[in-house]
């Protein structure tokens, strides 16, 4: 039996905003403050270990293979999902022989 499923639209693009990280050591942070509070204003940190930035892009990473594979999902459902009537009875017939 056939069944029309229609494909739905694929969703926007992703648009990501710029991110600016400073590399702030012992060393520069006093001229960091002034050049950073003259470009930004208010300064205020957040702070990350070195090991922990690394796991921040293993997961960037992990996050882009999920996204490749649930896109190679969808892609093959569009694909298979939707056989015409035809291409679906030119299959029967050669299955069975006939």
């Amino acid at each position: 039996m056939y069944r029309n499923i229609p494909i739905q639209p694929r969703p926007k693009h992703v648009t990501l905003n710029d991110i600016d990280f400073y590399a702030v050591t012992e060393e520069n942070l006093d001229e960091f403050l002034v050049r950073f509070g003259e470009e930004n204003g208010a300064v205020v940190f957040f702070a990350i270990s070195v090991p922990h930035y690394e796991n921040i892009a293993l997961n960037m990473g992990e996050l882009r293979r999920f996204i490749e594979q649930q896109s190679a999902i969808i892609l093959y459902y569009e694909e298979n999902v939707n056989v015409k009537p035809d291409q679906n009875e030119e299959q029967t017939e050669e299955d069975t022989g006939n």
